[in-house]
């Protein structure tokens, strides 16, 4: 049961928005005058933000209390959480679920319902689990458990990455493909992500830099094997390489 919901914005229009939308029950700008007395504390900032938060509401926070995020990498921000005090237990969260658009007013209200919820406890936060597990079911999701280095490895192949390539591929087409009758549906579906906000982004990839440096290196070898193909008209092995990814996509459509 949810008494009370405090939401926390550096914008007044935001903090207005907020409640009117039914997204809290009151507002503040100060996030340590939010979370004193709370039970839960969801910090949702950029992940460069994340550490200075855990600074400046750590001397609020209550015994008890559970603190959770929704970053896109976990290892530096499991490493921040230190900074929290004594009789405050940190599980990292990220939800699968989201899109290119920010703010409230992008907002759905069925957004993690049947997605899947990723959760990084701490050590001994075995009750803290618990407890934002409860709340990710409350809210339709599915609570995953997994370690922070497996985390950013594999986020970094299917979340980052992934937005890199769009982004480059808005880069590689811009001076030769900005006629909107040149541009069809496949297109506008693979770059759809390269929309979203550059400042979250350009954290997100800094931030787990080593990974997406390993995801990079895999993927422009995957490419050069597309390019090899076509250079010596081998297309034999340009059809076993499309029919690895129709059969690699078919079965993530099912999973």
């Amino acid at each position: 049961m949810v008494g009370e919901v405090v939401g926390v914005a550096r914008s007044e229009r935001t903090l207005l928005e907020a409640v009117h939308v039914g997204a809290a029950d009151r507002t503040t700008p100060d996030p340590v005058e939010a979370v004193r007395g709370a039970d839960l504390v969801y910090v949702a900032t950029p992940v460069a933000a994340i550490p200075r938060v855990f600074e400046q509401i750590a001397p609020a926070l209550r015994d008890g209390c559970v603190v959770t995020d929704a970053g896109s990498t976990k290892r530096a921000i499991m490493a921040a959480a230190d900074a929290l005090p004594d009789g405050v237990d940190f599980v990292g969260g990220h939800p699968m679920a989201g899109s290119e658009q920010a703010g409230i007013s992008a907002a759905k209200v069925h957004l993690f319902h049947g997605r899947t919820y990723l959760l990084t406890p701490g050590l001994g936060a075995d009750e803290a689990l618990a407890r934002v597990c409860a709340v990710v079911e409350a809210i339709g999701a599915r609570p995953v458990v997994v370690d922070a280095e497996t985390h950013d490895r594999i986020l970094a192949r299917t979340s980052h990455l992934p937005h890199v390539v769009a982004a480059a591929l808005c880069s590689a087409l811009a001076e030769c493909c900005a006629e909107s009758d040149f541009i069809a549906d496949g297109l506008r579906d693979t770059t759809r992500i390269a929309a979203g906000p550059t400042e979250v982004w350009r954290e997100i990839l800094t931030a787990n830099a080593d990974e997406m440096l390993a995801a990079l290196d895999q993927f422009l070898a995957e490419a050069a094997r597309y390019r090899d193909a076509l250079a010596t008209g081998d297309e034999a092995a340009l059809t076993g390489l499309l029919e690895a990814a129709r059969a690699w996509r078919e079965g993530m459509a099912e999973r």
